[in-house]
Protein backbone atom coordinates (compact mmCIF):
# COMPACT_ATOMS: atom_id res chain seq x y z
CA UNK A 1 0.00 0.00 0.00
CA UNK A 2 1.97 2.96 -1.32
CA UNK A 3 1.70 6.34 0.40
CA UNK A 4 0.41 8.98 -1.97
CA UNK A 5 1.94 12.47 -1.90
CA UNK A 6 -1.22 14.30 -2.89
CA UNK A 7 -3.29 13.37 0.17
CA UNK A 8 -2.34 15.70 2.98
CA UNK A 9 -3.80 18.43 5.14
CA UNK A 10 -2.15 21.46 6.78
CA UNK A 11 -3.47 23.25 9.86
CA UNK A 12 -2.16 26.58 11.15
CA UNK A 13 -2.48 27.40 14.85
CA UNK A 14 -1.29 30.97 15.37
CA UNK A 15 -0.75 32.79 18.66
CA UNK A 16 -3.69 34.78 20.07
CA UNK A 17 -1.74 38.05 19.70
CA UNK A 18 -1.00 37.34 16.03
CA UNK A 19 -4.57 36.23 15.37
CA UNK A 20 -5.87 39.46 16.89
CA UNK A 21 -3.59 41.44 14.58
CA UNK A 22 -4.07 39.63 11.25
CA UNK A 23 -7.17 37.50 11.76
CA UNK A 24 -7.41 33.69 11.74
CA UNK A 25 -5.97 31.36 9.13
CA UNK A 26 -8.91 29.18 8.13
CA UNK A 27 -8.70 25.45 7.45
CA UNK A 28 -10.05 26.27 3.97
CA UNK A 29 -6.46 27.33 3.21
CA UNK A 30 -5.84 23.72 2.16
CA UNK A 31 -7.67 24.50 -1.08
CA UNK A 32 -4.89 27.02 -1.81
CA UNK A 33 -1.92 24.81 -0.96
CA UNK A 34 -0.01 23.47 -3.94
CA UNK A 35 2.81 21.71 -2.11
CA UNK A 36 4.62 21.33 1.18
CA UNK A 37 8.32 20.62 1.57
CA UNK A 38 9.06 19.28 5.04
CA UNK A 39 12.27 20.11 6.92
CA UNK A 40 15.52 18.22 6.48
CA UNK A 41 16.69 16.62 9.71
CA UNK A 42 20.44 17.16 9.63
CA UNK A 43 23.16 18.18 12.04
CA UNK A 44 26.59 19.71 12.26
CA UNK A 45 28.61 16.54 12.85
CA UNK A 46 31.46 16.21 15.30
CA UNK A 47 34.33 14.48 13.52
CA UNK A 48 37.86 14.12 14.80
CA UNK A 49 40.76 12.01 13.56
CA UNK A 50 42.86 11.15 16.61
CA UNK A 51 45.63 8.56 16.86
CA UNK A 52 44.91 7.11 13.43
CA UNK A 53 41.22 6.59 14.25
CA UNK A 54 38.02 8.48 13.43
CA UNK A 55 35.76 9.58 16.27
CA UNK A 56 32.33 10.69 15.07
CA UNK A 57 29.05 11.77 16.57
CA UNK A 58 26.08 13.91 15.61
CA UNK A 59 26.45 17.52 16.66
CA UNK A 60 23.82 20.18 17.11
CA UNK A 61 20.81 19.98 14.82
CA UNK A 62 20.67 22.37 11.88
CA UNK A 63 17.75 24.78 11.78
CA UNK A 64 14.49 23.17 10.74
CA UNK A 65 13.37 24.93 7.55
CA UNK A 66 10.33 24.05 5.45
CA UNK A 67 8.20 25.70 2.80
CA UNK A 68 4.62 25.82 1.58
CA UNK A 69 3.58 26.95 -1.92
CA UNK A 70 0.18 28.62 -2.24
CA UNK A 71 -2.20 29.59 -5.03
CA UNK A 72 -3.70 32.95 -4.17
CA UNK A 73 -7.21 34.37 -4.39
CA UNK A 74 -9.20 37.58 -3.83
CA UNK A 75 -6.56 39.96 -5.22
CA UNK A 76 -3.61 38.42 -3.36
CA UNK A 77 -5.33 37.98 0.03
CA UNK A 78 -2.97 35.23 1.22
CA UNK A 79 0.16 37.00 0.01
CA UNK A 80 -0.88 40.09 1.97
CA UNK A 81 -1.66 38.01 5.06
CA UNK A 82 1.70 36.23 5.10
CA UNK A 83 3.48 39.51 4.41
CA UNK A 84 1.71 40.97 7.48
CA UNK A 85 2.88 37.94 9.52
CA UNK A 86 6.44 38.41 8.22
CA UNK A 87 6.43 42.08 9.25
CA UNK A 88 4.90 41.20 12.62
CA UNK A 89 7.82 38.86 13.39
CA UNK A 90 10.31 41.72 12.90
CA UNK A 91 8.98 43.88 15.71
CA UNK A 92 7.33 41.50 18.17
CA UNK A 93 8.42 38.83 20.61
CA UNK A 94 8.82 35.28 19.36
CA UNK A 95 6.04 34.01 21.64
CA UNK A 96 3.62 36.47 20.04
CA UNK A 97 4.72 35.75 16.46
CA UNK A 98 5.08 31.97 16.55
CA UNK A 99 2.65 29.41 15.21
CA UNK A 100 2.27 25.66 15.21
CA UNK A 101 1.77 24.02 11.85
CA UNK A 102 0.35 20.49 11.79
CA UNK A 103 0.73 18.36 8.69
CA UNK A 104 -1.49 15.31 8.55
CA UNK A 105 -1.51 12.45 6.09
CA UNK A 106 -4.94 11.58 4.77
CA UNK A 107 -5.96 7.98 4.26
CA UNK A 108 -4.85 6.52 0.94
CA UNK A 109 -6.56 3.14 1.12
CA UNK A 110 -9.77 1.68 2.45
CA UNK A 111 -9.61 0.96 6.18
CA UNK A 112 -6.88 3.52 6.91
CA UNK A 113 -7.37 6.58 9.10
CA UNK A 114 -5.92 10.07 8.81
CA UNK A 115 -2.71 10.44 10.85
CA UNK A 116 -0.69 13.38 12.09
CA UNK A 117 2.54 13.27 10.09
CA UNK A 118 4.43 16.18 11.59
CA UNK A 119 3.94 18.87 14.25
CA UNK A 120 6.07 21.96 13.63
CA UNK A 121 5.93 23.96 16.86
CA UNK A 122 7.58 27.33 17.23
CA UNK A 123 7.36 28.18 13.54
CA UNK A 124 7.87 31.68 12.14
CA UNK A 125 7.83 33.06 8.62
CA UNK A 126 11.40 33.33 7.38
CA UNK A 127 10.84 34.48 3.79
CA UNK A 128 8.19 35.01 1.14
CA UNK A 129 8.98 34.42 -2.51
CA UNK A 130 8.48 37.04 -5.16
CA UNK A 131 5.40 37.28 -7.35
CA UNK A 132 5.78 36.76 -11.06
CA UNK A 133 3.25 39.05 -12.75
CA UNK A 134 3.21 38.99 -16.52
CA UNK A 135 1.12 40.17 -19.45
CA UNK A 136 2.46 37.27 -21.49
CA UNK A 137 0.22 34.69 -19.84
CA UNK A 138 -3.53 34.36 -19.73
CA UNK A 139 -5.66 33.15 -16.84
CA UNK A 140 -2.77 31.86 -14.75
CA UNK A 141 -3.34 31.65 -11.00
CA UNK A 142 -0.81 33.56 -8.93
CA UNK A 143 1.49 31.36 -6.84
CA UNK A 144 4.02 32.16 -4.15
CA UNK A 145 6.06 30.24 -1.59
CA UNK A 146 6.43 30.94 2.11
CA UNK A 147 9.56 29.66 3.86
CA UNK A 148 9.30 28.88 7.54
CA UNK A 149 11.73 27.88 10.25
CA UNK A 150 10.83 26.20 13.50
CA UNK A 151 12.54 25.23 16.72
CA UNK A 152 10.60 22.16 17.79
CA UNK A 153 9.49 19.70 15.11
CA UNK A 154 8.12 16.34 16.08
CA UNK A 155 6.86 13.27 14.30
CA UNK A 156 4.39 11.17 16.33
CA UNK A 157 5.28 7.52 16.73
CA UNK A 158 3.46 4.93 14.69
Amino acid sequence: KWSMVNTFNVQFNISPVLEERIGPIDNDINLNIVSVTTPDFTNDPIEAFIANKWFINNGKDALYRFSITFRDEDQMKLYRKFFAIYNFTKTNYFDDAKMTINISKDADWYGEKDKILMILEGSIVEAISNLSLSNDTENQIAEFTVNFKCNNPSIPRI
